[in-house]
């Protein structure tokens, strides 16, 4: 908490809105506990010591009664909850609890320092509707809310808790992983910040997985394409639905180090820089082809929605796909967890055509990989 109190204290920018995810480590275990039908006891202890150690750390008393205070509170809840039965909200509400005590413990570390700062817990404005495609945001209702907050609260700092919302209802809900990064992109976009600055242990994006490759390099600047392409395959710095609503109001996204803050990382924006043709290389790892293929296919309307009609009903969610001009064949790049789960869903859905022989079946490649160059400047110039 100290370092990020020094990071934000050198900042140029007067008003800050800092939105907080929970330790590392706090919210899987938190799922863990939900999850498991063990005495919760004991690790929820571990979790209480963690962050007991850092309101010893700023020697903030209050704060040392309020985190007491509220794991008994969230162990009082676990035992309702394994008892009396799990709805989503109360899970929602259990898992969230790692950014209420990280945001309490910053704001106390801020407060310490010197410098007058609000607490604001996202469900209090932020409201959502679970979709197929994750949660989305309801503008309207959330700009009205933040209005309101803001006009009672005009600190200059101002820490939010992440990945934590409420539905219509009022309900309790989530934005899923990496859902406090999406949290600092909607916050941004409802309070107008003039840039959103996403603090993690990396270099800004590399170039490639330092992993797979020892020359991976930061790179300066991506435009929103490219970093939504290196996102969809396989880069962790940024998840693509948090760029949503940066892109949709032309909002600059640095991505910073917190352990090395003189680094100036990776800005992304809506420009594009295409002197240099390719910017880096992502790889998805674990993968499966399956493909369907019958002279029957051509010409046949449906045919695509017939194969992404049972894909989905089936839960597999397609990466790629790839359709010859004739229509002969139709590919689709899957996770390879759930390559045969795809095939038996796509051998019944066209069992009829395959026992014709006007389909020839459904192939099956496993365990491939997919290398994706990313840049703009590829448009249009020659191989």
């Amino acid at each position: 908490m100290a370092r990020v109190s020094r990071i934000l204290g050198e900042a140029a920018e007067p008003a800050q809105l800092i939105v907080v995810s929970a330790l590392q480590g706090v919210t899987n275990a938190l799922v863990a506990l939900t999850d498991s039908v063990d005495d919760p006891g004991t690790a929820l202890a571990a979790l209480l010591q963690r962050h007991l150690a850092l309101a010893a750390a700023i020697g903030d008393a209050e704060l040392h009664a309020w985190l007491e205070l509220d794991f008994g509170a969230c162990a009082t809840q676990l035992a309702l909850a394994r008892a009396a039965g799990w709805s989503a909200a109360t899970r929602a509400q259990i898992h969230g609890r790692g950014e209420l005590w990280s945001a309490r413990c910053l704001q106390s570390r801020l407060r310490h320092d010197g410098r007058d700062c609000a607490l604001l817990d996202a469900r209090a404005v932020l409201t959502v509707r679970q979709h197929d495609l994750g949660a989305q945001v309801d503008w309207p209702r959330s700009q009205a809310a933040w209005a309101a907050w803001r006009g009672q609260h005009a600190q200059a700092q101002v820490v939010v808790t992440g990945f934590i919302a409420r539905d219509a209802s009022g309900a309790d809900t989530m934005l899923g992983r990496n859902g406090s990064d999406y949290s600092a992109a909607i916050f941004a976009a409802l309070s107008g910040a003039r840039e959103l600055t996403l603090w993690g242990d990396t270099d800004g994006v590399l170039s490639a997985d330092p992993r797979l490759v020892d020359e991976a390099v930061s790179l300066p600047r991506l435009s929103y394409a490219e970093a939504c392409e290196l996102a969809y395959f396989g880069a962790q710095v940024i998840h693509p639905q948090t760029m949503i609503p940066a892109m949709q109001r032309a909002l600059p996204i640095h991505i910073r180090n917190s352990f090395k803050p003189a680094h100036p990382g990776t800005r992304i924006d809506q420009s594009s820089q295409r002197e240099v043709a390719v910017k880096g290389l992502s790889a998805m790892l674990g993968m499966a082809l399956v493909n369907l293929e019958g002279a029957g296919m051509l010409g046949v309307p449906g045919t695509a929605e017939c194969v992404f009609g049972a894909l989905r009903a089936a839960g597999v969610s397609v990466s790629m796909i790839s359709q010859g001009s004739s229509e002969h064949s139709i590919c689709c790049v899957i996770r390879d967890a759930d390559a045969a789960r795809a095939q038996h869903a796509l051998t019944q859905a066209f069992a009829t055509e395959i026992a014709a022989g006007s389909i020839q079946g459904v192939a099956l490649t496993r365990d491939i990989g997919v290398l994706a160059a990313v840049g703009d400047g590829m448009i249009g110039r020659p191989a």
